[in-house]
């Protein structure tokens, strides 16, 4: 089993966070079982922990984390399996944390599924503490949408999503992840349209749905519009080997030489807010 050993972001900004993570599968076959070194990590936030997680736990790969200086943290977070227990976010929605577990969404059980993201969506919004009005909409929508999207479109039946407050830094930083069909193949199939990645997600981001006809796709378009121009935070998306990375008035789509990701990985980092939002201004 080969051994990688995950580098230290360069700085806190997401863009460092997904060159850590591309440096991290570069170069690895799709699904290659693999074991992870996490022993140089310092810092690492949900675009980095999350897709790990998923990964490690989709391949059956193997992580150390004994001799990480973090490693209590990625224990209280139960990284990589993550937890999908009601009870256990019951605890946490009763405290004061600036994270919550890796939280595991399954398709099957789709009332436990919606419990465990409205609490999900509580305990960010209770972190943040005293925010302006509008904002716990604001929070809420995004993650509905982007979790919705996994479970109409991957083909997966199970979704990760992930949350850290960072409190000092007023900014907020939520991840959403699956292992499926990924963006590409989900045009084929629906549509018969033959996209590249970067085309695919391109595709996702002017509203062009994937399923049959003519209906429109808004879910991870408003969800970007909200984030970037509303909320004046940061917005990348990830599918195959293609990646768009988003802020107000600005959009870069690149290619990812020599790295495949199976599924759709969404991140997005919003400052906290400090002014009352109108959420349906971004809404389409």
């Amino acid at each position: 089993m080969k051994n990688i050993i995950i580098l230290k972001p360069k700085n806190d900004s997401l863009v460092a966070q997904l060159v850590s993570f591309y440096e991290t599968l570069k170069n690895a076959e799709p699904n290659e079982q693999l074991s992870f070194d996490l022993s140089n990590l310092t810092w690492a936030c949900p675009l980095l922990v999350l897709p790990l997680s998923a990964y490690i736990n989709s391949t059956n790969s193997e992580v150390k984390i004994d001799d990480c200086e973090i490693q209590d943290y990625f224990k209280a977070i139960n990284f990589p399996k993550g937890v999908d227990s009601i009870s256990k976010l019951k605890q946490i929605v009763q405290s004061k944390k600036s994270y919550i577990p890796i939280s595991i969404l399954k398709r099957e059980k789709e009332e436990d599924r919606e419990k465990l993201e409205s609490m999900f969506s509580t305990i960010i919004y209770k972190a943040l503490d005293k925010t302006p009005q509008g904002t716990s909409s604001a929070i809420y929508q995004p993650i509905s949408e982007l979790v919705t999207n996994i479970f109409e479109h991957s083909k997966e039946n199970i979704g990760y999503i992930f949350g850290q407050l960072y409190p000092s830094k007023n900014y907020l930083d939520i991840c959403v992840v699956d292992r499926g069909r990924g963006l590409q193949r989900t045009y084929f199939e629906e549509k018969k349209l033959e996209l590249t990645d970067a085309e695919s997600i391109l595709e996702v981001m002017r509203g062009n749905s994937v399923k049959p006809g003519n209906e429109r796709g808004y879910g991870v378009r408003t969800s970007r519009n909200l984030v970037c121009d509303g909320l004046g935070g940061e917005f990348i998306i990830i599918s195959g080997s293609a990646a768009l990375v988003s802020k107000k008035n600005y959009n870069n789509i690149a290619t990812l030489k020599n790295f495949y990701w199976q599924g759709v990985i969404i991140a997005y980092r919003i400052p906290k807010p400090d002014k009352p939002i109108d959420i349906s201004l971004y809404l389409e």
